[in-house]
């Protein structure tokens, strides 16, 4: 699956930039996310049984989840094409968005390295 998005971390927040028609598709150029709000990333294998909720702003497709989406009362941003797994980002409640469901390269390698510069803010 082709990475739909571009994850840098700068001066203590993930940077998340969509590519391409995402930006439009998802009314997103960015979306910036402090690290100290990070409470949990993890691999999302079936992205596509996660309840979604009513979407708005956004796309929903069959293949493509672009947009805000609200589940149970929350606001979850999704950037996620094909049928792999998906990087999942859940926050603290003091962001706009409760959750961030990302399509990246590797899912298991972005876990990876954003939990690892979660850690090291937090052990500052």
């Amino acid at each position: 699956m082709a990475a739909r998005n571009v994850l840098r971390i700068e001066d203590g927040a993930l940077i998340v930039v969509p590519r391409g028609l995402d930006r439009v598709w998802s009314f997103r150029r960015r979306v910036v996310v402090p690290l100290a709000s990070i409470a949990e990333v993890r691999v999302e294998p079936r992205p596509h049984r996660v309840p979604r909720g009513w979407r708005g702003p956004g796309l929903d497709t069959f293949v493509k989840l672009s947009g805000t989406f609200h589940p149970r009362g929350e606001r979850h941003y999704w950037n996620y094409s094909g049928s792999g797994e998906a990087l999942s980002i859940r926050l603290d409640g003091s962001q706009h968005f409760n959750q961030l469901y990302l399509s990246v390269d590797d899912a298991a390698e972005a876990r990876r390295l954003l939990s690892e510069a979660v850690a090291s803010m937090r052990a500052r």
